[in-house]
């Protein structure tokens, strides 16, 4: 493909030889001859390199390898190859549905203020049935909401919501403009369990969530979804980054939200019922005060995600009881 596509579709790939084929495939069909499919082999040790080549004939598809270093590092080299002028991004273990890359294009395009469209989800296992839908933030089906009103996504406000959950639930639901990335910096954050929801808060700040209400992409739930690891150490890196990720986002957020005519005092009382604390509270108003009220957190708060960091370190211990 010589010249500029209309979709890049972006794949990033690890041991998941027995779906990436279908995620593929799904772009392939829904983009026609407007699509790229760029895939990073992010190091997998599985058959899903084989997988890979064999869908490679289609010159449509690219695919690139890299060493193991975490979906956060495929996807910024996604970003850097794409070359189509709206981006989406599809885990090789979920599927796009019929129509997607048209009707959230056409949504980004029917809404210049938009930086990011999405759609409700179809929930899959394994095997590809359904489990249910995800309406977006009005329900987490098939997770309840545990949040009791009044919480900011009372508001019916996408990016409120967004505050309190990450109601987005993954990167195979994000579409935007490569220029949101090219002009704004924007790249995803080390985290293992949150690079999704930093960078969907981090985009929130250019513009204007759009919905799509009919799920769109199939969202796949089996045994080794990074968000299913179960052990202590996992659960209290997962909630370390929870919290890290809202504190980051929360005062912008609300910041923005006062200038759009939302009552600041309502919003803070909201902003404290809403946010997730799994019990450390402490923790949580640690976080918030160290990220401050500015427009950018100080490198000081960023430095947090170093493994060595000693306050990670203690809230890591605490998060998983052992302080």
């Amino acid at each position: 493909m010589t010249t500029a596509p209309r979709y890049s579709v972006l794949i990033p790939a690890y041991n998941h030889a027995e779906f990436v084929e279908e995620a593929v495939t799904s772009a392939l069909e829904d983009g026609g001859q407007q699509v790229e499919v760029i895939v990073v082999d992010d190091g997998s040790s599985d058959d899903t390199p084989a997988v890979l080549q064999s869908l490679e004939t289609d010159d449509r598809v690219r695919v690139h390898t890299q060493e193991n270093q975490g979906a956060h590092a495929a996807l910024n080299r996604l970003l850097s190859l794409a070359r189509g002028q709206f981006v989406f991004i599809l885990n090789s273990d979920d599927a796009f549905e019929s129509g997607r890359l048209n009707r959230l294009a056409g949504a980004l395009e029917d809404h210049p203020g938009a930086a990011v469209a999405c759609s409700t989800l179809r929930i899959i296992d394994d095997q590809g049935l359904q489990i249910g839908i995800k309406n977006a933030w009005q329900d987490l089906e098939p997770w309840p909401v545990p949040h009791p009103p009044p919480h900011l996504a009372n508001f019916e406000d996408p990016t409120l919501a967004l505050l309190q959950s990450n109601w987005v639930a993954t990167t195979s639901n994000m579409a935007f403009r490569r220029s949101l990335v090219a002009e704004n910096n924007l790249q995803f954050n080390p985290l293992r369990y949150t690079h999704d929801w930093d960078f969907l808060l981090a985009a929130s700040a250019y513009g204007k969530i759009a919905l799509i209400e009919e799920p769109l992409v199939r969202y796949r739930v089996h045994g080794k979804n990074t968000i299913r690891e179960g052990d202590g150490t996992a659960q209290g890196l997962m909630n370390f980054e929870i919290l890290w990720t809202v504190a980051r986002h929360a005062a912008p957020t609300i910041a923005r939200a006062t200038d759009r005519g939302f009552d600041p005092d309502d919003l803070k009382n909201r902003l404290m019922r809403s946010l997730p604390s799994f019990g450390r509270e402490d923790l949580l108003f640690q976080l918030l005060t160290l990220r401050g009220n500015g427009d950018t957190p100080p490198p000081s708060f960023d430095a947090l995600l170093h493994p060595d960091h000693p306050l990670r370190r203690a809230a890591l211990l605490a998060l998983e009881g052992k302080s």
